[in-house]
């Protein structure tokens, strides 16, 4: 038997595989690829399947690609999504063109399995497990029952590997994790990324004709840039996902290669299209800027024209050239046409050249813009320059995966058969694949698309296709995306795992006088009346971003580009001897109809009209709501200052036995007093700890340990827990809401998105059919052409959200706010728990409310509860920040008898709750804590709270108990429980989120 060594193990090579199933593989052989190659080698030799689970872009698929490309085996891959159905995989019947008879089709699984090929499940955790349980038995025992057809068996023939990938649950859009019935019949393999050290290896192996100084300064780009967006310091303004990996630097490699190995001016001018350019943010940049400037030297003021070099562009012998680059052109014609049909200012020609660079390096491209920034006009000369023809793939939610791909659908009007979708027709015709809309569609459709854009280039069909093998992208095509920029976290957007497939290219912002005034002189020969529209442009634009106008609005009102061309087109398309009064109207039109209020209204179009007369018109109205906006102005600079000084508040205690600790703990944990409630023998009055007039005795809070929670151990925790993030903040986190997300935002980003989907309902796919339609489904029509069903064989499958699952659900968080509590890192992660919680639970329309419970005043005959947030509240960023500054301060109260909380749970709750979960967030060691914690778990009134909760219990109220600090008492409370100590304070939203999820998903649907 031939074999051949991969990993340093020794592989049977295949026979008789088909060619074009085997993908050639540039892997490089590093240390950690040896491992992961070994982890996947071992288990297909025993026979088991594989799980590969990894970021984006860690080269999951190139490992299975280069295993079998190396044993000359196969490889069938399929991208599953929330859409994939069993006979995707398996195979179904399909309709002969002649509408007579009818044909089995294997799926490409099957295939697989018969062929004794490699099959990839690609993406597994976004198919919903029910599906993946239909073909259990292949990656269980390597056969599956053709139930959807004859019935048979089929058994997997030698060198048959099932290999499923995947991006971990957390971080990425539309995962969630796979359940462990079905993971344990897997060999779960993590990859994780490349060191610098590998990555300049491999680098230097695929690119032996660069230098590694090169190498080297690209890969310290690199990871700097990604470490910022891990970290929050850049990216996370725009809302979007951005990442950055090896497969980036092989595109600059790859780049530099093309234009100029050896000229700096090239290096840098392809380093700033990959890692400066795709951050609209000018904030971002600024961040990434000495980062550029370390590696590559002294940066050009004007950074998107790092050459100086005027970008121009010239045709001849069927070539399209634009400064360095070129590309081959089809239509040499047609190229010329279309370049000299709109204008070419400067922002438009630096945009055009990104695009000509990744049409020459074979890349996919996502050209980005904002809304109102529209490039409508310059669409034909993006997707037409090249000369192939155009295949338009426009999403939208609600569009269903076979109105993309493909589906059985009557083509005469007895005949049934396969109609390509317009992604299927494009890839076959050899077109510029555009798609627009891809950030409205789904998980479901998008990444059915994956194996298109990444290296395979290929995309797997249906079986009632009737073809077993993926199509192939030709080589003159071009994958071309459009996408508006997320504007709000309600939005959908691409996961970094897809847009990691493309080279994001920004369309400008034409916000300039002068560049707007070119644009209109390109179309209107008069001189006057481009500066005139651009002026007035500017102005409308300006007004409504300030508000001035629009201000009574809940959406300020939007103008761009598209506004400033209907206008051009209403001049030129009525155009009469009076230009000025067909342009008054034009302008009305385009701008001042859409505003509601009538004084506005009037007021912009006396501005349009002397803005027409070459006059610059000033605004009284205006001028008057700019200064009433001036007059509410709220100063938003706090003066922090220290509120007590610990250098006045070291005292002895006012009573009992007590010496000083000189042990030389750094954490100065101060007093040690002897009383009885704390293990000693003094018996002390109810001010023994913390004292009437004092803030704190140096103690560190605990018992046994003596002393207040006010001392020195907070100061000393916040500093441990603070230092590598910001200097100390004062003990009453005297910190704005902005200055806390600076530091903490991007962890709670991470969080939101990670218990978005637990939070989600799951889709609802729900598979109709009707008597008309355009989707046929083969099963019905079979039973339909036998007479043994009716006519409805037309498939109208709804894929939905549906919301109303979460209806009735209701959270009160009850928050023990007592200066115990406080102490240590609890008060932060009680904070970040209590946002994170709220923005999800606004998201989907859950309702809540948060209280806190103290004895403010130390009365010891008193329980102050306040509503910091009630059920009809809305949770607006008024209010999420009234909640912050809540729970920044106030927590000088003493604890109280909890079990008294929980005698009136009703009042927490609405009538219409169906759903009541109670989230208790405390340290549940009583009105006054033990020594020793088999006295609190056993005392009185942890017995009381125990008791209080199964009686509430008994009302169908669901309890969720947080523990706070190192002693585990929830456990003996409540049946649901976390406990958060100093060493996992900080996974607190991740902990609290993830549980509430599964107690709304356990008991809601329960009950419904």
């Amino acid at each position: 038997m031939n074999t051949v060594r991969v990993a340093g193990l020794d592989l049977p090579l295949f026979q008789g595989g088909n060619p074009s199933l085997l993908f050639p593989s540039d892997l490089v052989e590093t240390d950690s690829t040896i491992r992961n190659l070994q982890n996947i080698i071992y288990p297909m030799l025993e026979g088991r399947p594989v799980l590969l689970v990894g970021d984006a872009g860690v080269g999951k698929n190139a490992l299975v690609y280069y295993i079998n490309w190396k044993m000359q085996k196969p490889t069938l891959r399929f991208s599953l999504n929330e859409d994939t159905l069993p006979e995707d995989l398996i195979g179904s019947y399909r309709v002969l063109l002649d509408g007579k008879g009818f044909e089995w089709t294997d799926g490409i699984l099957t295939s697989a399995l018969k062929s004794g090929y490699s099959f990839v499940a690609d993406e597994m955790n976004l198919a919903t497990p029910h599906i993946l349980k239909r073909f259990s038995s292949v990656y269980e025992s390597a056969f599956i029952d053709i139930l959807e057809g004859s019935g048979e068996r089929i058994l997997g023939n030698p060198g048959f590997h099932f290999v499923g990938t995947q991006n971990p649950s957390e971080g990425f859009e539309g995962r969630k994790p796979l359940p462990f019935d079905i993971t344990k019949h897997f060999s779960v393999v993590f990859i994780d990324p490349h060191t610098p050290d590998e990555i300049l290896f491999i680098l230097s192996k695929l690119y032996p004709d660069l230098n590694s100084e090169f190498l080297r300064k690209a890969i310290s780009t690199s990871i700097q840039i990604e470490l910022l967006i891990k970290q929050g310091d850049i990216g996370r303004g725009d809302l979007e996902k951005y990442h950055f990996n090896i497969r980036v630097l092989k595109k600059l490699c790859e780049r530099v290669l093309l234009f100029g190995k050896s000229d700096p001016q090239v290096q840098l001018r392809e380093v700033l299209h990959l890692y400066y350019d795709p951050f609209r943010k000018s904030e971002d940049r600024d961040k990434i800027r000495p980062i550029l400037q370390e590696q590559w030297g002294q940066i050009p003021s004007d950074i998107n024209r790092s050459q100086n070099i005027d970008v121009s562009f010239h045709i001849k012998d069927e070539t399209l050239f634009c400064n360095d680059k070129k590309i081959s052109l089809l239509d040499e014609s047609k190229a010329k046409s279309l370049l000299t049909s709109v204008p070419l200012p400067n922002p438009i020609l630096d945009f055009m050249e990104k695009v000509t660079t990744a049409f020459q390096n074979k890349e996919n491209v996502l050209i980005e813009f904002r809304e109102d920034q529209d490039p409508q006009v310059y669409y034909k000369l993006i997707t037409e320059l090249i000369g192939n023809q155009v295949e338009l793939v426009s999403l939208s939610k609600g569009v269903h995966t076979s109105d993309i791909i493909g589906a059985l659908k009557p083509i005469a009007a007895s005949e049934v058969g396969w109609t390509d979708g317009p992604l299927t027709r494009g890839i076959r015709k050899g077109a510029m694949i555009v798609i627009t809309g891809l950030e409205s569609a789904g998980a479901e459709l998008v990444e059915k698309m994956n194996m298109l854009t990444d290296d395979a280039k290929s995309l797997a069909l249906p079986p009632e296709s009737g073809e077993s093998v993926p199509i192939k992208l030709k080589e003159n095509s071009r994958v071309i995306a459009f996408k508006t920029f997320r504007s709000s976290k309600s939005l959908p957007t691409i996961s970094r795992a897809f847009r990691n497939r493309f080279t994001s290219i920004l369309f400008p912002e034409l916000e300039d006088i002068d560049t707007i005034k070119e644009i209109l002189a390109f179309y209107l020969p008069d001189e006057f009346l481009p500066e005139a529209m651009a002026k007035f442009h500017l102005k409308v634009k300006n007004l409504s971003h300030k508000r001035t106008i629009g201000s009574a609005n809940l959406v300020p009102y939007s103008f761009g580009i598209s506004n400033l061309l209907t206008w051009k087109d209403h001049i030129l398309h009525f155009n009469q001897q009076n230009v000025k009064d067909v342009a008054l109207r034009g302008g009305r039109i385009a701008y001042s109809n859409q505003v509601s209020d009538t004084k506005e209204r009037a007021e912009l179009e006396k501005i349009l009209d002397f803005q027409l007369q070459g006059i610059e018109a000033v605004s009284e109205l205006f001028e008057k709501i700019e200064e009433k906006k001036k007059t509410f102005t709220e100063p938003t600079n706090i003066e922090k200052k220290r509120w007590w000084d610990p250098e006045l508040h070291k005292r002895e205690a006012l009573t009992g036995k007590a010496r000083k600790i000189n042990s030389g703990d750094p954490l100065k944990r101060g007093i040690e007093i002897n009383t009885a409630p704390t293990g000693g023998n003094e018996k002390e009055g109810a001010d023994a700890w913390y004292g009437k007039d004092t803030r704190g005795n140096m103690g560190q809070g605990e018992p046994a340990g003596g002393g207040g929670a006010w001392g020195y151990r907070t100061e000393e925790l916040y500093k441990q827990f603070l230092k590598k993030r910001r200097l100390l903040w004062d003990y009453k986190m005297v910190v704005s809401r902005e200055e806390f997300l600076e530091i903490f935002g991007k962890e709670l980003e991470e969080v939101e998105l990670n218990l978005e989907r637990l939070f989600d309902p799951e889709v609802d796919i729900t598979r109709m059919y009707r008597n008309e339609g355009s989707r046929i489904d083969a099963r019905r029509y079979i039973s339909y052409k036998n007479g043994k069903g009716d006519g409805r064989i037309f498939d109208k499958t709804l894929i939905e959200k549906e919301e109303e699952k979460l209806k009735g659900v209701e959270v009160a968080f009850l928050v023990s706010k007592c200066r115990r509590v406080f102490n240590f890192d609890y008060s932060v992660a009680v904070l970040s728990a209590l946002l994170t919680s709220a923005y999800i639970l606004r998201d989907h329309e859950v309702n809540f409310s948060v209280h806190s419970y103290s004895d403010l005043k130390n009365v010891k005959n008193k329980i102050d509860i306040i509503h910091a947030k009630k059920y009809e509240d809305e949770f607006d960023q008024i209010a999420e920040e009234s909640l912050f500054n809540f729970f920044t301060q106030g927590w000088e109260g003493d604890s109280i008898p909890e079990h008294q909380i929980l005698s009136n749970l009703e009042n927490f709750f609405t009538p219409e709750a169906q759903t009541k979960i109670v989230v208790i967030l405390s340290d549940f060691r009583g009105q006054r804590a033990k020594a020793d914690i088999e006295d609190e778990i056993g005392g009185r009134e942890t017995v009381l709270l125990r008791d209080m909760v199964r009686k509430n219990e008994s009302k169908n109220y669901v309890f969720l108990g947080v523990g706070l600090g190192s002693r585990y008492i929830a456990e003996h409370i409540f049946h649901d429980s976390i406990q958060i100590t100093s060493e996992n304070f900080y996974n607190m939203p991740n902990l609290i989120g993830s549980e509430m999820s599964r107690l709304i998903l356990t008991h809601h649907s329960q009950r419904n």
